[in-house]
């Protein structure tokens, strides 16, 4: 079994002219979108650092020391990269990284000056809560700001000569779709490749307008083969299955997706229980209309806001009261319809998906295993009273 670390060992020393950049390597372009760049690679495009160089930069400063397994990973894959060939022509330029409460946006993107071209790549969802608002916020409107964020960088960022590639993982995949097909058509020319890497689809409001129509031949989506994210919403683009050693939600995690020398290892479809996941959701925003929606998001994010966390990693044991009270103390409609929503969608998961480690789900979102946990939900509903 070999995987992106694998794929990057045995191509570095293979220069892109001896032998041409595939999906693979836009995977590992997807994946530098997520280094904290800042203070090492400027957000204009007019100057760039030369990639081994800003790699060098990031691990000397250890921007990615902090804990975390993903740290762990894009770590790894920068010391790689650093002295690999096949990578040493590239530079980077126009990193932008976005947090805005207020606005209710997460956003960063990254431009790669190849030797033949561009490739914007698109951040994904981070772990804080703005940012899985914003990606929540899609299941009820047709654009949030991080797209049309995107469409703008992708706009600026084509004053450089050269075809362009773009792509994205996660919410970094859907961004590269959105802006590929709403870009200006003259820029939308210039596309050769647009990349998503599971990211989740769109309302069918947008898939049908003519901008997105037109980049569909170039567009790929590629998927493991137990995908949740890259399930949610529709997909009218082509798509791969991968093969991931991954277990459930881990399968997410690219790092985990097995390569070959030349490509992915692919799947003929992705399995059973990615298909029921499908249906559930699909099923699920079914029974619930946009402005429904909209109330049961913006219910719980704003109980979560009361924690006072600012990712979901810190929504744990300490502030999980903290959150119940918040909702106990929503006005008694958007409370009944929160609670009854995520009941719903929790059970249809758990019966869809018997076999998966739901302890998963319940380590990185406990408020959610809280809320829908059947006996000891209403103990915790008590307890929070008691706050």
């Amino acid at each position: 079994m070999s995987d992106l670390f694998d794929y990057v060992s045995w191509r570095g020393d293979l220069s892109p002219a001896a032998i041409p950049y595939n999906d693979v390597d836009t995977l590992v372009f997807a994946r530098l979108s997520y280094i904290p760049f800042d203070g090492i690679v400027g957000p204009g495009f007019e100057e760039s650092r030369p990639l081994p160089e800003a790699a060098r930069q990031a691990l000397a400063k250890g921007v990615l020391d902090e804990p975390g397994k993903l740290n762990a990973e894009d770590r790894k894959l920068l010391e790689l990269m650093q002295d690999a060939p096949r990578y040493a022509g590239i530079s980077l330029c126009g990193f932008e990284s976005t947090l805005d409460r207020e606005a209710e946006e997460q956003f960063a993107a990254l431009t790669l000056r190849l030797p033949l071209g561009l490739c914007i790549s698109y951040r994904g969802t981070d772990g804080t809560l703005v940012g899985w608002k914003e990606d929540l916020n899609m299941s009820f409107s047709d654009t949030v700001p991080a797209q049309i964020h995107a469409a703008e960088y992708l706009e600026r960022a084509a004053v450089l000569p050269g075809m362009i590639r773009v792509c994205g993982h996660s919410k970094g995949g859907n961004l590269a779709v959105y802006a590929s097909a709403f870009c200006p058509e003259s820029i939308q020319g210039r596309i050769t490749s647009v990349r998503s890497f599971d990211g989740p689809g769109f309302q069918t409001e947008v898939t049908d307008r003519p901008g997105f129509l037109r980049i569909l031949s170039r567009a790929r989506t590629y998927v493991p083969g137990s995908s949740v994210v890259g399930m949610m919403l529709e997909h009218d683009e082509p798509y791969t299955v991968v093969e991931s050693r991954g277990n459930g939600l881990g399968q997410h995690n690219v790092y985990l997706w097995e390569t070959r020398r030349d490509g992915f290892r692919e799947l003929q479809q992705v399995t059973n229980g990615s298909r029921l996941v499908d249906r559930t959701l699909k099923d699920w925003l079914t029974r619930i209309d946009p402005d429904q929606r909209r109330q049961v998001i913006n219910g719980i994010f704003s109980a979560l806001d009361a924690t006072q966390a600012d990712t979901v990693r810190e929504v744990g044991e300490k502030r999980k009261m903290a959150f119940l009270k918040a909702l106990l103390e929503m006005d008694e409609e958007t409370r009944r319809l929160t609670l009854s929503a995520l009941r719903l969608l929790y059970e249809s998961l758990r019966r869809s998906l018997p076999d998966w480690p739901f302890k998963n789900l319940e380590e990185h979102f406990p408020f959610l295993a809280t809320l829908v946990g059947g006996r000891d939900s209403d103990a915790n509903e008590k307890d929070a009273e008691k706050q």
